[in-house]
């Protein structure tokens, strides 16, 4: 028992229910500046005129994105990487359009933006008004009928004390279950938006790891997993995998050396190359 009623007395669980609530609104305004956006930008494109609109859309896009990876970070705990590198140019013209259609994390923020955001708003915020009006049943109804005002079910008319008395046991489960269904769909939220949202381009850990053998000289894999850690923080977008693969494609293309002895391997930079 003291596991369900847990989560009355956790921050956790209310500023969860106030990212559900969020959800609608947000998802709303950010598709339709998003789907407005690019559909009068890709209209004007012929013209050039629509060419502003498109990179100010996806400028917008990407800071409302930032906005989003925030919210569930702060709101949810949600996993997100402390630096994020996008692919950029000076302007508003065709070069800085460009640049961002090529940068992949443009594509997964619309793809968010667009296609999600905006159902799992939905969804969340329709679960915490449904969870909270079973909830307050107990209360209400009863007060309703002390005020002369009668409930209808499809044939059965609630115009009784008595009668009102039918939605306690909803109402008390809905207590008792309610906040455990809750946050178990926000972490769900949580989940899909690290994974949509909270991802490292293979470049951001090249980086990580050119700057960290920078500082320290040389190091294993175990050393530079806990210094790009540091970096951009813990969660699924860094994996020993991931660095591995990044460690991989370093040496060989030359920026880094590896020498092989005992159990670990160490690692220090060849020569200063760029990071592409």
């Amino acid at each position: 028992m003291s596991w369900l009623l847990r989560p009355y007395t956790d921050q956790a669980f209310y500023r969860a229910i106030g990212f559900l609530l969020l959800g609608l609104p947000l998802g709303i305004l950010e598709h339709v500046v998003v789907v407005t956006g690019l559909s009068i930008g890709l209209g004007l494109a012929i013209t050039l005129l629509g060419v502003p609109v498109l990179v100010a859309t996806l400028l917008l896009s990407s800071a409302m994105a930032t906005l989003e990876r925030d919210l569930a970070a702060e709101m949810l705990g949600a996993a997100m990487p402390r630096r994020i590198r996008r692919r950029d140019a000076p302007g508003l013209g065709w070069t800085r359009l460009w640049a961002r259609v090529r940068d992949r994390r443009t594509w997964s923020e619309l793809a968010f933006l667009v296609l999600l955001r905006l159902p799992l708003g939905i969804a969340g915020f329709v679960f915490v008004v449904t969870a909270f009006a079973l909830a307050a049943g107990i209360v209400v109804q009863p007060i309703l009928i002390a005020a002369g005002v009668t409930s209808q079910f499809g044939g059965w008319i609630v115009d009784t004390f008595a009668e009102s008395l039918v939605f306690a046991p909803v109402s008390i489960l809905t207590l008792l279950v309610g906040p455990r269904l809750l946050l178990g769909w926000a972490a769900i939220v949580s989940r899909i938006t690290t994974g949509v949202l909270g991802w490292l381009d293979q470049v951001d850990l090249k980086r990580g790891v050119i700057d960290a053998l920078a500082r320290l000289g040389s190091a294993d894999a175990f050393t530079l997993m806990d210094e790009i850690g540091l970096m951009f923080g813990k969660g699924p977008f860094l994996t020993p995998t991931k660095l591995e693969a990044a460690l991989m494609a370093l040496e060989s293309s030359g920026g880094i050396t590896a020498v092989h002895g005992g159990t670990r391997t160490r690692y220090s930079l060849a020569a200063p190359i760029p990071v592409r």
